[in-house]
């Protein structure tokens, strides 16, 4: 199956991308182990994860405080594993894709262009062939509502709830299709962005 990702840095050249190349499960995980041992636990980490991600924006060291969606990641990876493991995709384990090229340049522009994070320079768009056994569909927009509820209201059920229904793969009354595969592929090529 070919579908398309694009990239500023899981893509280095060579003959496929990497679940996870970012490594992003290793800022979920705190989150996901708090939640095992319970909701004050999880609080706490929340709290000196907010701390510490000030701390690293005052001093330069990164661009955006993201722990509400570290910590949204970590429970979205706690209800998978406890209620979906065998079908579904991690959303720190996997590589995000797009279903056409012109979706891709869509996304691309809006998150890392207009963004101002990169130049066109820095971004790769890549046509992957994917083994299609492991593609799964989910409705974004459940995900967009949890960061929402963890941001402005810190309900923790809330963002359980959401992703329950993300990973259950219903769909909202305007649902945001995103693209997670876990399994193996194989870069087809880079397409010039224009």
């Amino acid at each position: 199956m070919l579908l398309y990702h694009y990239s500023v840095d899981s893509y280095q050249g060579g003959g496929e991308l990497i679940n996870d190349f970012k490594n992003n499960f290793r800022f979920a995980e705190p989150f996901l182990l708090a939640l095992d041992k319970g909701g004050d636990c999880f609080w706490s980490v929340y709290f000196s994860a907010m701390s510490y991600a000030r701390e690293l924006c005052a001093l330069g060291l990164r661009k955006h405080e993201n722990y509400a969606k570290d910590a949204v990641e970590g429970i979205f990876e706690c209800v998978r594993r406890r209620e979906f493991p065998a079908d579904s995709a991690s959303r720190v384990g996997c590589v995000y894709y797009c279903e056409s090229k012109e979706e891709a340049i869509s996304y691309l522009k809006a998150d890392c262009i207009d963004s101002g994070d990169f130049s066109v320079e820095q971004v790769k768009l890549l046509e992957v062939e994917v083994d299609g056994a492991r593609v799964f569909r989910y409705d974004q927009s459940f995900y967009n509502r949890a960061i929402d509820a963890m941001e402005q209201k810190r309900d923790l059920n809330a963002v359980i709830a959401l992703a329950k229904a993300y990973f259950s793969k219903q769909r909202s009354e305007e649902p945001l299709i995103e693209i997670l595969s876990d399994g193996k592929n194989h870069v087809v090529r880079e397409i010039p962005i224009v």
